[in-house]
Order: C-alpha cells, then structure tokens, then sequence
C-alpha cells in the first residue's frame, strides 16, 4: 500500500538515551501503536515502523495488530484495521532499512528536541524534497529521551525542533509527530490522501 507521499515512519524503542543518558530500549505500548497507526493514516504516510530489539514487546505488538487486522477487531472496527496495516515491527533499524530493499535506500531524517549544527532541514524543505520524489524518505523519532548520537549519525538529515513558549521542550511523542506532519504536508492545502 503505498502513498502518493512515499514518507514512512519509524519509531525507535533502541538505540535511544534516558534521562541520565544512557543507553536503553524503552517499552511499546499499545496506545502508541494506535495513535501512530490512526496519524499515518490522516497524512499519507506510507509505513509505520516500530522498532524494537525486545522479543516479547515484539510479539505482543504484532498481536495486537494481528487481533485489529484479522481477529475480532477487524469486524469490531474496520477503518482502525486498515490505518493498522501501516504498522510493520522491527528488531533494529537495520532491518527497518532493509525492509525498502535492496536498491531503495531512503532519505532518513531524524527528529530531536535540539538544533543539530550542519544537519537541520526545516519541515518546508523537506516537503520540497518529497514532492521531488527521487527516493522514499524515511523520518526517525526517539522514544524516551531522543535518538542516540549513533542514530543521529546515519541521518542525512534532522528535522528542525519544534519549538514551544518557553525552556521546556519534551514532547509526547504522539504530539510530536502530530505536529510534525502537519508543519510538513499542511502547505499542499487540500485533503491528505
């Protein structure tokens, strides 16, 4: 199922810092999987990534998914079904790349809650990129307390922060990526496919 957007998602449970900054995975959790699903839905967004290095948050995604996909949620409520066929968990984000194949390498852009010096495209440039469609775009979001400097690293890119009213700038990543994908696709008017 592809968009005429050809932009996924990933939202990355590992490699990501916690408020000490270290090192760690954080847990799925059942409302993000909804929530991100129903957001790609609205803006075009080809794919949803949730990755994880832990085996058993895996499967029990890929349940929960299974159960809305093809179970009794399926009947229950088909429109949450079928924002749900987006979703595709992942163990690490080598295996998320790989899923473009062999000859799709995407355009990845990173989201963090400070300016990266040399790094920073704004939203509307990124836009800009996309319509050209030269490759798919693949946009990363950190759970916890943001992407590690090794993910950072295999950007091309990092999207510029959101900024609020004052010093506090940690997001829930729901709001997050709502706000961001408005600010990319709410300049092309009209109703997202």
């Amino acid at each position: 199922m592809s968009s005429p957007n050809n932009v996924s998602i990933g939202v990355v449970h590992y490699p990501v810092y916690d408020k000490r900054g270290d090192v760690v995975a954080t847990s799925i959790t059942n409302l993000e999987i909804h929530d991100m699903a129903r957001t790609c839905m609205t803006f075009g967004i080809d794919l949803c990534y949730i990755v994880s290095p832990l085996a058993k948050q895996r499967e029990i995604a890929e349940k929960l998914v299974h159960h809305w996909i093809h179970g009794y949620g399926a009947t229950y409520n088909p429109v949450r079904g079928e924002a749900l066929r987006k979703v595709r968990i992942k163990a690490d984000i080598d295996e998320m790349i790989a899923d473009f194949g062999v000859d799709r390498r995407p355009f990845i852009v990173g989201t963090s809650s400070r300016a990266r010096e040399g790094m920073t495209m704004t939203c509307g440039e990124f836009d800009g990129f996309v319509k050209k469609g030269l490759q798919p775009s693949l946009v990363l979001f950190g759970t916890g307390w943001g992407l590690t400097d090794e993910v950072v690293g295999r950007c091309d890119k990092m999207l510029e922060p959101i900024s609020g009213a004052g010093d506090y700038n940690h997001l829930s990543l729901r709001v997050a990526l709502g706000i961001i994908l408005d600010r990319i696709f709410s300049q092309r008017g009209g109703h997202h496919e």
